[in-house]
């Protein structure tokens, strides 16, 4: 400790608490005040400066909120812990969104955990005391999972919430537009959790018809249905210790809904087809474009499960939101591409007037193609591509950005095909930037493919025997003929890829 002692306020009306504290504290080296109502903590505040203030979420006379405020209007360095019994996790978490540093619950088990939550307070509260700001706690973590946070104030209060609680063991529900990066949160999330050795499994709820998604979450046992061959062990089995996202959790049915309400209760479930519960202990973190609210008062969605989700919601910004992000975004994704590459300042000024309904996940896609097509090294406004100026949701834009034609659909079309088609551009690019475009294609084809389905639109379908043969010779010609190497890619074994070929009277190899 330093010659002068850091000082701690403690409040609470329980005296055994409050003498806990002091006891524990004091032996570290703090000063340490304890308060009992209001007014003793009042008297608190008025003699002495504080660096960290633990306080009673519930007290006869006031409330913690109520203190937290005080505490903040008038000792705005001091951090403030809530201590809280379970049932008010999600009152001390609105604490942390009016600016307490963290949380404690009650009983009070893991001492070490104490004094550090304490000591890293204290070191916050010294920062803000000397006015510096510049390091953020949970910086470390979002660079280690690719996780670009920016400059935007809201996404840096948000990304602190959810550092702060991802230590937490509890449920939390991610609600932002698609393409806003939930699943780089729910990583980040995660990473910065105790759990974090663990597995972290990402599952998309709208992605599979009902009957592949109760058997993809809990697993089979073998017979269960045509085709159960052997015993399969599901996600809950597999994410045991670890984290589950459960994405899109807004177009689960109703039937899985209830099976999933089991697990987040009882922390156990059953494989199809199976007669014994298995325990699990997973993490589970949902995230939903969905308005969940409306649609627990439209039916589709149990009331009951929500709740259970949603004992901590982090809301994501839209891109548009945070515009300020958007160069070192844009920067970001060309650079994973080709670091030698700039951004003309006439093509950041478009980027930023521009509206992203796609959100990040537009500005990634449109940011890789426009490498492509660059011959430079500068990217210009004519780069960012016809797509990207033909966005429906786009605003007013400046001259720079009106001095270019909007293409008619089928040029939009065109634009993209003829980049493929090209056989040439293409043996410039290098594995990576290939990969990187083939992962756009596939992007695009489940936009398109998603944009048909809410429209009703049925695409031409190939026959399923045609898709599977034209993957198994996609897969040959790519290891030039060698079977082990395919099968491997395909993700069977050597003697199923055989009997495919086989089956499928496809030229032996």
């Amino acid at each position: 400790m330093t010659d002068s002692p850091t000082s701690v306020l403690i409040i609470d009306d329980e005296r055994d608490v409050c003498t806990f504290f002091s006891r524990l504290l004091s032996r570290k080296g703090y000063q340490v005040v304890t308060a009992a109502s209001e007014p003793e903590a009042l008297s608190a505040l008025e003699a002495a400066q504080f660096s960290v203030a633990l306080v009673d979420l519930k007290l006869p006379d006031t409330d913690g909120i109520t203190l937290l405020e005080i505490i903040k209007s008038r000792q705005p360095a001091c951090e403030v812990i809530i201590m809280t019994g379970y049932s008010t996790v999600k009152t001390a978490v609105a604490a942390m969104q009016l600016g307490a540093y963290e949380y404690l619950e009650k009983p009070f088990d893991d001492i070490d955990q104490i004094e550090q939550l304490v000591g890293r307070a204290a070191g916050s509260g010294a920062s803000l005391l000397r006015g510096d700001n510049s390091h953020d706690e949970w910086a470390e973590v979002a660079q280690g999972v690719g996780f670009r946070v920016g400059s935007s104030p809201s996404m840096k209060r948000m990304v602190s919430l959810a550092y702060k609680v991802a230590g937490k063991d509890i449920s939390v529900l991610i609600q932002g537009k698609t393409g806003t990066g939930k699943e780089v949160l729910a990583r980040f999330i995660h990473a910065a959790s105790c759990r974090a050795g663990q597995p972290f499994i990402p599952v998309n709820c709208g992605a599979l018809p009902e009957n592949l998604l109760e058997s993809e979450l809990f697993g089979h046992e073998k017979g269960a249905f045509t085709g159960a061959n052997q015993t399969r062990r599901g996600i809950f089995e597999l994410a045991n210790n670890g984290t589950l996202l459960l994405d899109e959790i807004g177009d689960a049915t109703p039937q899985i809904q209830v099976k999933l309400l089991r697990v987040l209760e009882t922390g156990e479930f059953m494989r199809v087809g199976g007669e014994r519960p298995i325990k699990t202990d997973v993490r589970v973190i949902a995230a939903t474009n969905v308005d969940l609210e409306q649609a627990i008062a439209e039916k589709s969605f149990r009331e009951d499960l929500f709740y259970r989700l949603n004992v901590v919601r982090l809301e994501i910004p839209s891109l548009s939101a945070r515009s300020e992000d958007i160069p070192l975004l844009a920067e970001h994704f060309v650079h994973q591409i080709n670091r030698e590459l700039k951004l003309a300042a006439g093509t950041v000024r478009m980027l930023q007037g521009y509206a992203w309904p796609g959100n990040i996940r537009e500005l990634a896609n449109v940011m890789r193609r426009a490498v492509v097509i660059c011959n430079g090294d500068t990217i210009l406004p004519e780069h960012l591509g016809g797509t990207f100026l033909a966005g429906p949701t786009a605003p007013e834009r400046g001259s720079a950005a009106k001095a270019i034609q909007q293409p008619d659909r089928s040029r939009l079309q065109a634009t993209l095909l003829d980049h493929c088609d090209s056989a040439e551009e293409l043996e410039r690019l290098d594995a990576e930037e290939l990969n990187r475009l083939l992962d756009s294609l596939r992007q695009a084809q489940s936009n398109l493919l998603g944009v048909m389905r809410k429209k009703k639109i049925v695409p031409a379908l190939h026959a399923l025997k045609d898709s599977e043969a034209e993957t198994i010779k996609e897969a040959l010609a790519q290891y030039d003929g060698n079977i082990t190497e395919a099968a491997r890619a395909l993700g069977i074994a050597r003697n199923t890829l055989y009997r495919k070929i086989k089956e499928l009277g496809l030229p032996g190899r």
